[in-house]
C-alpha cells in the first residue's frame, strides 16, 4: 500500500492537503469554542456586576437612612447588633430596625429560595460571625484593600452545583460610620466585600451544545473542502500530470530507446528522469556539435581578435584627435594673438596707407581666434575637463550684452531684435558660457534671416527652469535634422543633395551650445520646419545644480 501511495502524486497530495486542511480546522475549532465559551462567561460576569451593583445600590439608601422600620411579626426574629433594635407606637405594635447587613441577608435569602441567584457579606472585622469571609473572599478582600482591583471571580461548585462566584469591594460611605465607629474603618475604604452566585449550569449546557454544533459543522466543512479542492485538483492537474506520464513513457520508447530501465517514483520523478536522460543525450550532441562550430570557426576566431585589435587602434586614434584639437588650438591661439595685436596696433597708429588690408587681417584673425576657441572648448567638453565658474547673474543681462555686441552686423541686414524678458531672473551660471551660447545662437539667426526680418528673443519662467528662445525668419530646418545639427560637424543637406555649408561655419557651433548648456544641467532643442523660420530653445535650472567636473 505505501509503494503504491508512493508511485501516485494525486494520492500524496490528497493526503497532505487533506492533513493540512484538517490541522487548520481543527486550530479554528479550538480557537471559536473558545471564543463563545469567553464570550458567555462575559455576559454572566456582567449579570453578576449588575446585581451587586443593585444590591449595594439599595444598601446605600437604607444607609443613608441609618435603618429602616419593619412591623416584626409574631414569631418572627431579627439578629441586630444595635442598642434598642426595637421600638412600640402608641398603638403597641412592635418594630425592628432593619440595618444594611441584616438588609442584605434578607434579600439573600428570598432570591435563594428562588433558585435564581444569592449572595454573601463579608467583612474581615465582622461583628456577626456569620459574616465571616471563606477563602475566596479573604483573598478578594485583601486584593481589594492593597492592590485596589475592582472585582475577582471564578467558577466553583456550591452544594453539588457548578456557580459563576463574583466578589467586588463594599466602600464604606460617611452613613455607615454611624454604627461602624472602629478606627480601622473610613469613608471610602474597603468595609468588606459581596460575594454573587449564579447557577452556571445552563451557561455550560450552552457552551456544550455551541461546541457540539461547531464541531460537526467544521467536520462537514473540512470534508467539503477536500472534496471540492480535490475535485477541481483531479480536473486541472492530475489528469495533465497522467497525460504527461503517457507521453513520457512514450518517448522513451520511441526517442531514447530505454522502455526497459524503469525509473521509480511518482509522474513528476518519472517526468524528471526523462529530463535527465534527454539532457545526457543532448549535452554528447551539444559537445559534438561544438567541436565541429570550434574547426568551422577558427578563422572567424581570428578575424575577431583582428577586428578588436583595429577598434582598440581606432579608440586610441579617437583620443589621440582629441588631444590633438587641444594642443593645436592651445599652440595657434598664441602667434593669432600677436597678429590681432600687431594689427591693433597699425590700424590706431595708421602707419598703413591703406587700412583695408589691415581691416581684412582683423576679420580673418578674429575669425580665426573663434574657430580656435571654438575648437578649444569643444574639446575640453568632449574629454570632460570643462570647468565652469558658476555665480549668480541674470540671464536677461546676458541677453542684452549679446544683442549691444551683434548690433551693427543687424543692422547691416536692416534687422530688427526684439527682445521679451518681462522680469529679470537671477539664477546660477557660467556667465562667460552661457554669453558664447547666447551668440552663437544670434550669430545663426542673423546669418539665416532675410534682410529687413526680425528676430525674437524670449526669456521666461516654466516651473523650476527658465526657458530662452531665440527665433528667426530664415529658411527653417526640417525635422529629419533637428537632432543631428547639435552633433560636431554637421552640416544640412540641401533639397538638391549638396551640403549646405555656410561661409565661416567651423560645424561645432551648435555641438558647443549643446555641451554648455547640458554642463549647466539645462537641454536644448530646435522647432522648426522648412519655409516657416527656427526657434532654438534652451532651458537652465533656477536652483542649485550639481556640475561634476573631471
Amino acid at each position: 500500500m505505501l509503494s503504491y501511495i508512493r508511485r501516485r502524486i494525486s494520492l500524496k497530495y490528497f493526503i497532505i492537503t487533506s492533513a493540512t486542511i484538517v490541522f487548520v480546522f481543527a486550530v479554528l475549532f479550538f480557537w471559536l469554542s473558545r471564543q463563545q465559551k469567553q464570550f458567555i462567561l462575559e455576559q454572566v460576569k456582567k449579570q453578576a456586576i449588575i446585581l451587586h451593583k443593585q444590591i449595594v445600590l439599595t444598601r446605600a439608601w437604607v444607609s443613608d437612612h441609618n435603618y429602616i422600620l419593619v412591623e416584626k411579626k409574631k414569631g418572627e426574629h431579627f439578629e441586630s447588633f444595635l442598642r434598642n433594635p426595637e421600638i412600640k407606637d402608641v398603638n403597641g405594635r412592635v418594630y425592628t430596625k432593619i440595618t444594611p447587613a441584616i438588609l442584605t441577608r434578607q434579600l439573600s435569602g428570598y432570591a435563594m429560595e428562588s433558585n435564581l441567584y444569592f449572595f454573601n457579606l463579608t467583612n474581615i472585622n465582622c461583628l456577626n460571625p456569620k459574616n465571616k469571609p471563606d477563602d475566596f473572599e479573604t483573598d478578594a478582600i485583601r486584593m481589594f484593600i492593597s492592590r485596589g482591583e475592582k472585582g475577582a471571580s471564578r467558577i466553583e461548585i456550591h452544594d453539588g452545583a457548578h456557580v459563576f462566584r463574583y466578589a467586588a469591594p463594599l466602600i464604606l460611605r460617611e452613613s455607615c460610620l454611624s454604627c461602624h465607629t472602629e478606627k480601622h474603618y473610613r469613608a471610602g475604604g474597603v468595609g468588606g466585600c459581596i460575594s454573587v452566585f449564579i447557577p452556571f449550569e445552563e451557561a455550560q449546557n450552552a457552551i456544550r451544545r455551541n461546541n457540539l454544533f461547531l464541531f460537526f459543522s467544521m467536520i462537514g466543512l473540512t470534508g467539503s473542502v477536500v472534496m471540492i479542492l480535490f475535485f477541481f485538483t483531479r480536473k486541472l492537474i492530475f489528469k495533465p500530470i497522467k497525460e504527461i506520464r503517457m507521453f513520457t513513457r512514450r518517448m522513451r520508447t520511441e526517442e531514447l530507446g530505454d522502455e526497459e530501465i524503469e525509473i521509480k517514483g511518482d509522474e513528476l520523478k518519472e517526468f524528471a528522469g526523462l529530463c535527465y536522460m534527454m539532457d545526457k543525450k543532448l549535452k554528447s550532441q551539444h559537445d559534438e556539435l561544438e567541436k565541429r562550430i570550434k574547426e568551422a570557426t577558427k578563422d572567424l576566431y581570428n578575424t575577431n581578435l583582428k577586428l578588436k585589435q583595429a577598434n582598440k587602434e581606432l579608440t586610441t586614434l579617437n583620443t589621440t584627435k582629441t588631444e590633438f584639437f587641444s594642443d593645436i588650438s592651445h599652440e595657434l591661439r598664441t602667434p593669432v594673438t600677436s597678429i590681432k595685436g600687431a594689427a591693433d596696433i597699425l590700424s590706431r597708429k595708421g602707419s598703413c596707407s591703406d587700412p583695408t588690408y589691415v581691416d581684412i587681417i582683423k576679420k580673418n584673425v578674429d575669425h580665426l581666434t573663434r574657430t580656435i576657441v571654438d575648437f578649444l572648448d569643444y574639446s575640453k567638453i568632449e574629454a570632460g575637463r570643462l570647468d565652469l565658474d558658476i555665480n549668480e547673474a541674470s540671464l536677461k543681462k546676458i541677453a542684452e550684452d549679446v544683442i549691444e555686441s551683434q548690433k551693427a552686423i543687424a543692422l547691416k541686414k536692416e534687422l530688427r531684435i526684439e527682445l521679451d524678458a518681462p522680469e529679470d531672473f537671477m539664477l546660477p551660471l557660467d556667465t562667460y558660457r552661457i554669453y558664447q551660447v547666447i551668440s552663437n545662437l544670434m550669430s545663426n539667426a542673423i546669418k539665416f534671416s532675410p534682410d529687413s526680418g526680425i528676430v525674437y528673443i524670449r526669456v521666461s519662467r516654466m516651473k523650476n527652469d527658465i526657458e530662452f528662445s531665440i527665433k528667426d525668419e530664415g529658411p527653417g530646418i526640417e525635422a529629419e535634422y533637428h537632432e543631428s545639427i547639435f552633433k560636431k560637424f554637421y552640416q544640412v543637406p540641401q533639397r538638391n543633395g549638396t551640403v549646405n555649408i555656410q561661409k565661416g561655419s567651423s560645424g561645432i557651433g551648435l555641438a558647443i551650445c549643446k555641451g554648455l548648456v547640458e554642463a549647466h544641467g539645462g537641454k536644448i532643442r530646435v522647432e522648426s520646419k522648412t519655409g516657416s523660420g527656427s526657434k532654438f530653445i534652451f532651458t537652465l535650472p533656477l536652483y542649485h545644480f550639481q556640475c561634476e567636473t573631471e
